[in-house]
């Protein structure tokens, strides 16, 4: 797990070194959230201030990089775990620091030197209102992930226990609503000339809405086999196992190559078509743009295109902008508690896994965990073992180096865990139904409750 923490922060590294290079580049004649005239983009002032930014990125990236080593000394879970949130979101900080920094400088220059663009007013053509969305592909472009959803959901329900099913048969259902959320979004995103000329900007309009739209439709299928995947692999053995997970690999880096490389490309023709303009319109929005993020409470617009010509953005100047960014903020660091906090009680607490006899019947616990009930009749076998057999693999629960809690398989057969993967010895209890193994962190505890059982048979 060490090194695969390691690799997954250089990756990031990696990733936002080159989202934050973006911005230095020119696009819509925009450098560094500030818009500059042709003939200004190449002027040595301009340029001091872009090498000057790059340079500071490599060092913070280098950084950062240098700080990834962490991962590899031998750390308990939970600290592992924190550690890679704290190092994840200060990246994300200080990368975001040292963007508005520059914006700030290269707006400086701007007003020293006199370089202030005349606003032009918004331009609205109709013809392109009434035709925005003719390239942007329809609503029934998402039946293949509809059909998907549906057939994954049977062979969920026909292969795994129905609690399960239900859970990821409710996020791939949440997932899709989102996915036609966002369509919906891009779909009723309003036009803005942006170089004065009806036919570029019909084009640019057209190319915008195809590649959304489609990366969209591409995410939806995608995801939804990526999340149907791993119940296949759950019966599967020895070389049809190693398969479906390694087609799992290739999905998901296909998922993280596909949709860039159709973003780039559509950032690519923006350019292209913006560079055949006499001269493209200033709307005035750089004063907007001087956070790295769009302020502004007089656009009645909540999502905005951003302006590296890839994203969309909210407006953090609406109050449904910043109630939005707040409520993705909680859900973000509720995610971090929801990961972090039991790791912390398996390792920092005597008795986080528990195995109890109360009332004939055996009751085991593990932190954020469904407990698992079985009474003391339905035992038929009751042993303990030295290892869990392989492979295990996790249907719902907590899997890492140390600790396995909730629903696997082990050598293609359902069971519950509750154990530290550690201990010297696990306690296996087989009944008509269930597998169980289970050890309590002190090693006489586990063996106490095996001679307990061992006595009530």
């Amino acid at each position: 797990m060490n090194l695969i923490f390691f690799f997954i922060a250089l990756s990031f590294c990696g990733i936002f070194w080159f989202g934050l290079r973006l911005p230095s580049k020119p696009h819509k004649y925009v450098l560094l959230e500030n818009t500059l005239a042709p003939q200004h983009i190449d002027d040595l002032a301009v340029q001091t201030i872009v090498t000057s930014y790059r340079r500071r990125l490599i060092q913070l990236i280098a950084l950062f990089s240098v700080a990834s080593l962490v991962f590899l000394f031998n750390l308990s879970d939970s600290i592992m775990f924190m550690l890679f949130f704290l190092h994840l979101f200060s990246l994300i900080g200080c990368g975001q620091l040292l963007l508005i920094h520059y914006i700030g400088k290269m707006r400086q220059l701007i007003v020293d030197k006199a370089w202030l663009l005349p606003i032009d007013a918004i331009r609205i053509d109709t013809k392109i209102i009434q035709e925005k969305n003719r390239k942007m592909l329809p609503l029934i472009s998402f039946i293949p992930a509809f059909l998907l959803l549906l057939l994954g959901s049977y062979f969920s329900f026909e292969s795994t226990d129905k609690g399960l099913s239900i859970v990821v048969i409710g996020i791939n259902l949440l997932m899709m609503l989102l996915f036609i959320g966002l369509w919906w979004t891009i779909r009723n995103l309003p036009v803005r000339g942006m170089s004065g000329d009806s036919r570029i900007d019909q084009q640019i309009n057209d190319a915008t809405k195809y590649y959304w739209s489609l990366t969209l439709i591409i995410l939806a299928t995608g995801l939804l086999i990526l999340t149907f995947v791993p119940l296949l692999s759950a019966n599967a053995h020895s070389l049809w196992g190693l398969l479906i997970s390694s087609v799992f690999v290739l999905l998901t880096i296909g998922m993280i190559i596909v949709p860039f490389i159709l973003l780039m490309r559509l950032r690519n023709k923006q350019e292209q078509l913006l560079g055949q303009a006499k001269q493209p319109r200033y709307n005035g929005e750089d004063v907007y743009w001087r956070y790295g993020v769009y302020i502004n409470p007089n656009d009645t617009r909540l999502f905005v295109p951003d302006r590296i010509g890839m994203n969309i953005g909210i407006n953090l100047g609406k109050r449904s902008g910043q109630v939005l960014s707040i409520a993705t903020l909680l859900l973000l660091i509720g995610a971090l508690l929801f990961a972090v906090v039991p790791l912390y009680q398996l390792d920092f607490t005597p008795d986080a896994l528990q195995g109890q006899i109360i009332d004939e019947q055996v009751i085991f616990t593990a932190p954020l965990t469904a407990k698992t009930t079985v009474s003391v009749d339905s035992i038929e076998e009751t042993t303990l073992v030295d290892t869990i057999p392989t492979p295990i693999v996790k249907k719902i629960g907590t899997a890492t180096e140390d600790y396995a809690t909730g629903s696997f398989t082990v050598n293609g057969e359902n069971a519950h865990l509750y154990v530290d993967l550690q201990a010297p010895k696990f306690l296996r209890i087989e009944t008509k139904d269930k597998i169980i193994y289970y050890t309590n962190k002190d090693p006489k505890k586990t063996i106490a409750l095996y001679q307990q059982l061992v006595a009530l048979d």
